[in-house]
């Protein structure tokens, strides 16, 4: 079993840029982190974050609120999760 803390969900994936939008509800995202992203239809994926957008502007951490974008190279839906996986 993996340990994993619940970061924010899924609010929209743009499908030309590959890219996920997701709002961070508790804890932050940070570069470098590998992340868990599950759901029904997605199942579970794992990534390591490379680079982080927030509100449109390159960073390298996300807070709580904030709008966060990264390349996903899968789809995600709205039902999706967002996890930090630790240690």
């Amino acid at each position: 079993k993996v340990k994993k803390v619940l970061l924010g969900k899924a609010e929209h994936y743009y499908v030309k840029a590959q890219v996920g939008l997701f709002v961070i509800e508790n804890q932050e995202l940070n570069v470098g982190d590998r992340i868990l992203i599950s759901g029904p239809t997605t199942g579970e994926q794992e990534i390591t974050i490379s680079e982080l957008f927030v509100n449109g502007k390159p960073c390298e951490t996300a807070k709580e609120g904030d709008q966060v974008t990264f390349e996903i190279p899968f789809r995600i839906r709205l039902s999706d999760k967002l996890y930090k996986i630790l240690g």
